[in-house]
């Protein structure tokens, strides 16, 4: 089998072409981003994922889709059981490879206690009377990796799990805009008048294949020899992560573990190297670049600490402007509880209870409140900004290189030589082919690679004479490059 010819953004494709256990197509639309880095975190590496979100907005279609990946005895699914019930499926829950809970709100305390057991790397255990044999004997529940949906307008799912496991799990959120429900209605209206062939854009021979693919990489993830990956570009990577909070110290990990889920995809294109009999894989700039074009914005908004679709409630507010002084001048916004519940509905947000969601974001320091009377108004904060959080790539690949050099010697030639020159990459949400390299600043801005190789730039490219090249060009050109291009503008 060749697993290279698989993308992430056939993974994309995939879920855009979804079907339920009946073989009926139900695809994810409008969750790229959640459905990878779910997709990646969760089945090609050892973490708890967690789907927080509103009734009816996509998360258990994204969990249904994930898990059809899969062979269905790698999967046990916890569902509205009782704290003993869970003990009478040990032998079925130990011998699974993942382990699904749809509803996690539903569940008593008991069983979320052994889900943070499990969290912790510990064994769950009991003790039980057996009457057959007339005697005590202890119950176990090996730690298990759980992929979990929450309903947040719940209020143990918006309140106990974000006190109780936001350190344990990968956190993440469907869309609940007006603009994702129309998304989701057209479709279905367009299926309600379509031949299934004329709406899907997958075939059956590409998901079985995609599907092998998935499997092989969790079977050599889970080899006895498994090998452990490193990733010399990650020292780099600190312009990506904001530093405002102490959680950003543990969420680092949910960066790192999505970056090595995003090699795991690749196999082939880790270098490998053995030191003192243990085998390690080095993740490239490539993998780097996909894991923060994927997961960079709610990696943000994780280490900002920013609270269930606090993010959501922020974009209604108009943005703060300070006086002279540094605070709120008297032109800033303020709303109300009331105001601020019009303007959800009126931006298509399912938010009957705001004042849970309001008082996370005041604490967190992302809205400030003030007494007009009887009145609490509330405006956004002046203090808190957009974090900036852009990798330069031209920088990174160089002080990578020089980093493979000085730690792993021994192949950081053929890691150089394969990793770290062209280096062509297709874009997981579009599928476009683009080129990481000196051009390249950010997650999300490249170029594509389809113009002449001999310009550095697109824009470049775009220059209509050589005159207009030399006087406007962007790149830095030496003499033989120059010579080269004005061959090429002579030659039109």
């Amino acid at each position: 089998m060749d697993i290279k010819k698989y993308e992430l953004h056939d993974l994309l494709r995939y879920f855009h072409n979804a079907k339920n256990k009946d073989g009926k197509l139900f695809p994810l639309l409008g969750e790229d981003a959640l459905a990878l880095v779910a997709t990646l975190s969760y089945l090609l590496e050892d973490n708890n994922f967690c789907v927080k979100a509103y009734s009816g907005t996509g998360k258990t279609v994204l969990m249904e889709a994930i898990f059809n990946l899969l062979p269905e005895e790698w999967v046990h699914t916890i569902e509205h059981l009782s704290e003993t019930a869970v003990w009478y499926n040990a032998r079925e829950i130990n011998n699974a490879r993942f382990v699904a809970i749809p509803e996690a709100q539903k569940l008593p305390e008991g069983v979320m206690e052994i889900i943070k057991t499990w969290a912790d790397g510990r064994t769950a255990r009991r003790q039980k009377t057996d009457v057959t044999i007339q005697d005590v004997t202890t119950q176990a529940l090996y730690p298990q990796w759980v992929f979990m949906c929450v309903a947040v307008e719940n209020t143990k799912g918006s309140a106990y799990f974000d006190a109780e496991l936001e350190r344990r799990c990968m956190i993440m959120h469907t869309n609940p805009t007006v603009e994702q429900t129309e998304r989701v209605i057209k479709h279905k209206l367009v299926h309600a008048a379509s031949k299934p062939k004329s709406i899907t854009t997958m075939t059956d021979d590409e998901v079985a294949g995609l599907k092998e693919h998935i499997v092989e990489a969790i079977t050599q993830r889970d080899d006895d020899h498994e090998v452990i990956l490193k990733n010399p570009c990650a020292p780099f990577l600190m312009e990506a992560i904001p530093t405002a909070f102490p959680v950003s110290r543990s969420k680092v990990q949910y960066l790192i573990k999505l970056i090595n889920g995003v090699a795991r995809f690749y196999p082939d294109e880790l270098i490998r190297t053995e030191q003192d009999g243990i085998e390690y894989a080095l993740v490239t700039p490539k993998h780097n670049w996909l894991g923060l074009r994927i997961y960079l914005n709610s990696f943000v908004e994780e280490c900002l600490h920013m609270p269930s679709h606090g993010v959501d409630i922020l974009k209604l507010f108009p943005d703060t402007r300070l006086d002279k002084f540094g605070f709120a001048d008297s032109e800033t916004v303020k709303m109300s509880e009331n105001e601020l519940k019009k303007a959800a509905k009126a931006a298509g947000l399912p938010f009957t209870k705001i004042r849970p969601i309001i008082s996370a974001l005041m604490v967190a320091g992302f809205i400030e409140m003030e007494e007009d009377g009887k009145h609490k108004l509330y405006y956004k904060s002046p203090l808190i900004t957009e974090p900036v959080a852009k990798i330069n790539w031209s920088d990174l690949i160089e002080e990578t290189k020089e980093f493979v050099r000085e730690e792993w010697s021994e192949v950081a030639s053929e890691y150089i030589g394969r990793s770290c020159g062209r280096i062509e990459i297709v874009d997981p949400f579009n599928g476009d082919n683009i080129e990481l390299g000196a051009r390249a600043k950010t997650a999300v801005d490249v170029d594509k690679a389809d113009y002449p190789k001999i310009f550095k730039s697109k824009k470049d490219s775009e220059l209509k004479t050589y005159e207009a090249f030399l006087l406007n060009a962007e790149g830095d050109y030496n003499e033989e490059e120059t010579e080269a291009i004005h061959a090429y503008f002579e030659k039109d």
